[in-house]
This record gives C-alpha cells, sequence and structure tokens, in this order.
C-alpha cells in the first residue's frame, strides 16, 4: 500500500523526484561553472595587468636558449627563431606565437618602443600600464582584437613582445611574455 502511494505521488517508484533533482543540480553546477568561466575582458585585463607587473618586478627567469648572439628565456616546449636581420625573434607553441623584436642599441631604461605602441593611432587600448625598477623601463598594453582575442603587448627597455591571445589566455599570456621581455640579453 505504501509503495503504491509512493508510485501515485512521485512516478514510478520515485524516480521522477530523483530526475527532477538531478536536473537541477546540474543546472546549478552549470551555471556556477560559467559564471566562473565568464569573466569579461576587462576583468580579466586588471588580472593581466597584475600578472605583467609581477613578472617585470620579479625578472626571475633566465635565458635559456641563445640564438645569433641574443640570448632569453624560452619557455618549456616552445619553439624559437632568430631573424637578426629583422632584429626580431619568434617563439611559439601550437597555435600561439608571441613575436619580440629588439634594439641592440637601446638602453634598460628606453622608452622608445612604448612611446611607438602609444602613438599607434590605429589601436584603442583597453588598458595599459608603464613599470619601472632599478632603471629598467617596462610596459604592458593589451587592445581589442575581435570578439574572443586581444592583441597584447609588453615590453621590456630594448624589447617588445606582440600576440593575439584568446580572451581567457590573456593573463598567462601577458606573465609569459613579460618574462620573455625581461630576460632578452643581446651581444653587441
Amino acid at each position: 500500500m505504501l509503495t503504491a502511494k509512493l508510485n501515485i505521488l512521485y512516478g514510478n517508484g520515485g524516480e521522477g523526484v530523483i530526475r527532477k533533482y538531478t536536473y537541477f543540480l546540474t543546472v546549478a553546477l552549470l551555471v556556477i561553472v560559467l559564471t566562473g568561466c565568464g569573466r569579461s575582458v576587462e576583468e580579466r585585463t586588471d588580472d593581466a595587468m597584475q600578472s605583467a607587473r609581477d613578472a617585470f618586478e620579479m625578472n626571475r627567469k633566465q635565458p635559456t636558449e641563445a640564438i645569433d648572439g641574443v640570448e632569453f628565456y624560452n619557455p618549456v616546449g616552445w619553439t624559437a627563431d632568430v631573424m637578426k636581420a629583422e632584429r626580431t625573434f619568434v617563439i611559439s607553441k601550437g597555435n600561439q606565437t608571441y613575436t619580440a623584436q629588439f634594439d641592440p642599441n637601446a638602453k634598460q631604461d628606453s622608452r622608445m618602443y612604448y612611446e611607438l605602441v602609444m602613438t599607434d593611432s590605429s589601436k584603442k587600448y583597453i588598458k595599459q600600464q608603464t613599470f619601472s625598477d632599478a632603471g629598467v623601463f617596462g610596459f604592458a598594453a593589451i587592445s581589442a582584437h575581435g570578439d574572443s582575442s586581444v592583441e597584447v603587448v609588453t615590453g621590456s627597455g630594448p624589447v617588445q613582445v606582440t600576440a593575439i591571445v584568446r580572451n581567457e589566455d590573456l593573463i598567462a599570456a601577458m606573465e609569459r611574455m613579460m618574462e620573455i621581455a625581461r630576460s632578452v640579453q643581446i651581444a653587441t
């Protein structure tokens, strides 16, 4: 008799109630996960700038690669190619590429790349920041590039690193790019 009443109230042995609660629990978890992933670019830029600042100030990466008189930190698993005539090197992994330009005559306090970036009227910067540490100048800038990506530029003295990254990769990319920029040593 009790089983018959439960079947009437809850359907086939209470399975309907379990299905209903499972559905609501699944929806609630999905909402929580999507809320964390749905941070706006503006929210990510603050964290990305802090990440770039930390990498600049810590200056903890030592060069791990030397090509044609240019030494730099090359993250594990990334490949590098230097085009010395163009004063450029490219570091890539999968579909992500960082392009670094360097001026062998510039000093650590050089603002040249920063000034070039800031005078580029074709870009609208979402956020930009400058850094200074023991006579070394650095900067980071983020500009919009489509709906799901941004263009990022980091620099330290005689080096500028540029990339187009997906919004969700912004924070890690800014840190890695600044680590690369800070690590560059150019033989003269």
